[in-house]
């Protein structure tokens, strides 16, 4: 006796997400972004893939930096005073994870903790129980 085939989407879905992977590098490694020397410590200003530019973001958050806020009163006077942002613990942990090679943890409150890598591993085995089970009946 012929099984009734189950309708979803899952075909569809992982096409949409490789398309999506796909799209998402192909941005990523488009030099777009200005980095200035200062930022830098280069000699001159230049043009960097958005790819480096966020990295640059996460690790200045990572380290902390310098604001420097300017303000101009109503007679024109300017002010500035300069605020320290210290390290963010979150992009610590981002910078530490990707230099160590290490799984990003997932996001989901569910799964707080778990390692992609051992999410992924999970999922395999309740999928092939699941075909188990289905077999059994």
């Amino acid at each position: 006796m012929a099984r009734k085939a189950k309708n979803n989407n899952r075909g569809h879905k992982t096409k949409a997400g490789m398309l999506l992977s796909k799209y998402i590098k192909e941005i990523a490694d488009e030099a777009t972004e200005l980095l200035k020397k200062e930022d830098t410590g280069e000699d001159e200003d230049r043009m960097a893939t958005k790819a480096e530019a966020l990295a640059r973001t996460i690790w200045k958050l990572a380290s902390g930096f310098d604001e420097v806020i300017v303000k101009i009163d109503k007679d024109g006077k300017r002010t500035e005073t300069t605020k320290r942002h210290g390290p963010n613990s979150t992009y610590v942990g981002i910078v530490l994870d990707r230099t160590e090679g290490r799984a990003p943890l997932l996001a989901s409150d569910k799964d707080a903790g778990i390692a992609i890598a051992d999410r992924v591993s999970a999922e395999g085995k309740n999928r092939i129980n699941n075909i188990i089970k289905d077999r059994k009946k």
